[in-house]
């Protein structure tokens, strides 16, 4: 029977988001610490210091899981803009959007 290795953490908030077209923007989640060796099943939540994350999608989604990161992309409900606003670095920042993560390996 295999042991399981679980680990979990999370973004600091408003920090680490880049621009991702003009559709939204995406972080790059480091989990090294968890110090996972195989395939970690990943699962995610989009918080905010702001309360604000009703109008965002994608926080639950995980691209390119590793034993050392994954990637999170986010845009707004209706297509990129919110009141006209676009979803950028910026108003990740003032909101104080991160990612809630937890990691289960069976090394």
């Amino acid at each position: 029977m295999a042991t399981l290795r679980v680990g979990a953490g999370r973004t600091e908030p408003g920090q680490g988001w880049k621009v991702y077209g003009s559709e939204g923007i995406y972080i790059d989640v480091d989990t090294s610490d968890a110090h996972f060796s195989g395939d970690p099943v990943y699962t995610t939540s989009l918080s905010s210091t702001g309360g604000t994350q009703l109008w965002a999608v994608g926080g639950s989604s995980v691209y390119d899981p590793g034993a050392q990161s994954f990637r999170v992309y986010l845009r707004w409900v209706d297509d990129g803009k919110r009141n006209g606003k676009q979803l950028t670095p910026e108003t990740a920042e003032q909101y104080g959007y991160f990612i809630n993560w937890i990691g289960v390996d069976t090394p």
